[in-house]
């Protein structure tokens, strides 16, 4: 377990690293892990291959499911954040503890909040809810790897 230190709250953040290449984190709800899990998922794209478009993509889309999964969620309800590539495809899901569904609204231009569902049903190539029987739901959305790209794992590191 990593702990992380943003202002006065401590966010501690589990990873796990599972064999078909997921990896997810797990924090509690609190608005110093939304950084966290956003630089997490952007870090695991890069890994995975995915070009600096699609990494923005997923960077913004991430801070949006975890945003709406710490601000409309129970005040210290779990968060989990998932990531498994396959192929062409990095499918993220973000699960917590409400079992309020997600509303796509079109606020107006003048609203200072309401947009996070709306940018990920027009930036993710696919996206839905998946309300679970023992409570919560778990928001997904897929991000399609740009064409001429290679697929990974790869190291972020390595030269070249």
């Amino acid at each position: 377990m990593r702990t992380a230190s943003s202002g006065h709250m401590m966010c501690r953040v589990r990873i796990s690293h599972l064999s078909s290449g997921s990896t997810s984190v797990r924090f509690i709800a609190h608005p110093s892990a939304i950084p966290h899990a956003r630089h997490w998922a952007a870090e695991q794209a890069r890994v995975h291959g995915f070009a600096p478009h699609s990494v923005h993509t997923v960077e913004l889309l991430v801070t949006e499911a975890v945003t709406n999964a710490v601000m409309h969620g129970p005040p210290a309800g779990a968060v989990q954040v998932s990531l498994d590539p396959t192929g062409a495809t990095l499918r993220v899901s973000v699960r917590d503890d409400s079992d309020a569904l997600p509303v796509l609204r079109t606020p107006p231009p003048t609203a200072l909040s309401g947009r996070g569902v709306l940018l990920i049903d027009r930036l993710a190539d696919a996206w839905g809810v998946q309300p679970h029987t023992d409570g919560g739901k778990t928001v997904w959305f897929e991000v399609v790897r740009e064409e001429g790209t290679v697929p990974g794992p790869r190291n972020p590191h390595a030269a070249g």
